[in-house]
């Protein structure tokens, strides 16, 4: 499965644990444009690499991941160049260097579902549009380029910045979260409890749901904010501590971040479908 893939379905699973979506057994295709390059290995938030099945296992393992190479401050700029080797796809664009944290972009929906998403990076921006009659949203995954890895060590960093701007009628506002180790199921309960079979012990990821199923489970929750939407592109600028809510950590630990994202307002099947155009650009930690 490649990074986009996997990056898809960790977003998914990210809207679930935060109870916007129905309890379900069946996991969900993602959108698979994008990072087709990149080799096959974990990107994202829930999912990690190495380890053990863990299968007949009923204590909890403490999944720490595999640490990504540190991180520059410049995250990305979406820069686009076409003659340039991997950068043939118009929905997304590598980020990072050699001995740096690398990565790219993924976003749900994707082709083939009845709401889909639309991503172009040819304007050296990202630019998502569709129709929302879903969940819905856009994340990063992350890499080292050769080798997978799935925990950024941002502790020297304040927050995580970019520009936005668009068009979201429903509320003019989307959310912004950051999963954590320490807010991510881990992998022992994903597979015993969970019902996720490919889980295994190494999985990032140390909390203990309360109970659940593998998209479900509460007691742990990623710290989110909301992000207000204008047709005028705005810098935000959002500290560890402006992320609230997260279970059992209410703020993120920046040493084990797993997962960065953002996703649009949905309510569920009573809700009415509706436009979206964002733009974001310029995505950076703060020093």
């Amino acid at each position: 499965m490649n990074k986009n893939l996997r990056a898809g379905n960790t977003l998914l699973a990210t809207l679930m644990s935060l109870g916007l979506v129905a309890c379900t057994t069946q996991e969900a295709t993602p959108n698979g444009s994008g990072g087709s390059t990149v080799p096959a290995g974990t990107g994202g938030a829930v999912t990690g690499t190495g380890g053990a099945g863990v299968a007949g296992s009923t204590g909890a393992a403490t999944g720490l991941g595999t640490v990504c190479p540190p991180p520059s401050q410049v995250i990305t700029n979406f820069a686009y160049t076409p003659s340039d080797a991997g950068t043939a796809d118009t929905t997304a664009v590598r980020f990072g260097s050699s001995g740096t944290l690398q990565g790219g972009e993924s976003f749900y929906p994707g082709a083939g579902e009845a709401f889909a998403l639309t991503s172009d990076v040819t304007q050296s921006s990202w630019h998502i549009t569709g129709t929302i009659g879903n969940y819905s949203g856009f994340a990063l995954y992350f890499d080292s380029g050769s080798t997978p890895c799935d925990r950024v060590d941002a502790s020297q960093f304040k927050g995580i910045s970019f520009t936005i701007s668009g068009s979201v009628p429903h509320g003019n506002a989307i959310t912004f979260g950051v999963g954590t180790v320490k807010d991510t199921p881990s992998g022992t309960w994903m597979h015993d409890v969970g019902g996720k079979t490919a889980a295994k012990a190494a999985d990032v990821g140390s909390c203990i749901p309360t109970s659940g199923t593998q998209y479900y489970h509460p007691g742990c929750g990623d710290p989110t904010t909301q992000i207000p939407i204008t047709a005028t592109a705005i810098t935000q600028s959002i500290t560890w501590a402006t992320l609230t809510g997260g279970t059992p950590d209410a703020s993120p630990d920046p040493s084990g971040i797993t997962s960065i994202y953002w996703f649009f307002p949905w309510t569920g099947s009573t809700d009415t479908s509706y436009p979206v155009d964002i733009t974001i650009d310029n995505l950076a930690f703060i020093q």
